[in-house]
């Protein structure tokens, strides 16, 4: 049981809710980290003799890691593969060293707001493992999570639903008991594709993008958790 947990019980939050369980996307919609993530991307492109301008970078977003290597730099071998990623996660280190990543404007705000109810709340995130210890580390965020489930641990990356049903299995509940929160399409269709209900955030992407979600929220801010999720069950 991890601390946020714990402190539900301690305060006894018995509000009835229609979820049991809250899986959240990190990259875009608990952290800043898209700038950071296409400089390490622009450098590894460039590497390999191609160009990644912005407006093509921003279709990749919450694709696995190693689908991109395989399907835009044309590298099958996993060997091959472990290496471009291991030079792209490097690319990244060097970017946050210099620029550290910030969270989302309230998204620390929110997730203490989730931690007050008896839900189970999970992270999965296309980003592989290494990454996601070291920006939510930093932050100290991990101590959040009951569970949490990064891109390497699944075959098919978003938007197949794999992350978000391998999140419920281990939360031990069932696909239509928990809820997604998702900055992006791609995450969006997966949510949906894992039938789940879905919370986007315009944080990366404009309203008009996330059509697929069932409530879209601009900011943590005024958010409160529990009306969200009546709209949620509503929808």
């Amino acid at each position: 049981m991890n601390e946020m947990t714990a402190s539900k019980m301690d305060e006894k939050n018995v509000d009835t809710l229609p979820f049991k369980g809250v899986i959240f996307d990190m990259d875009g919609t608990l952290l800043e980290s898209t700038e950071a993530d296409y400089r390490a991307w622009e450098k590894v492109f460039n590497d390999y003799g191609k160009k990644l301008p912005y407006s093509d970078y921003v279709p990749l977003l919450g694709i696995k890691s190693a689908d991109v290597v395989e399907q835009q730099l044309k590298f099958t071998d996993q060997e091959d593969v472990a290496r471009i990623l291991k030079e792209k996660f490097d690319y990244f280190v060097e970017f946050v060293h210099a620029n550290p990543i910030e969270p989302v404007v309230g998204a620390e705000i929110f997730l203490k707001s989730v931690a007050k109810y008896p839900v189970k709340i999970a992270l999965a995130t296309s980003s592989r493992q290494e990454k996601m210890k070291m920006v939510l580390t930093q932050l100290d965020f991990l101590r959040y999570f009951d569970i949490i489930v990064t891109g390497n641990e699944v075959v098919n990356g978003k938007p197949a639903p794999d992350i978000f049903l391998k999140a419920a299995e281990r939360l031990g509940l069932l696909p239509e008991e928990c809820m997604v929160v998702e900055d992006g399409p791609i995450g969006v269709a997966a949510a949906k594709s894992a039938n789940m209900k879905c919370l986007a955030i315009t944080a990366t992407h404009p309203a008009e993008k996330l059509g697929e979600a069932d409530v879209i929220i601009d900011t943590y801010e005024l958010a409160d958790f529990k009306e969200i999720c009546e709209r949620l069950a509503a929808s």
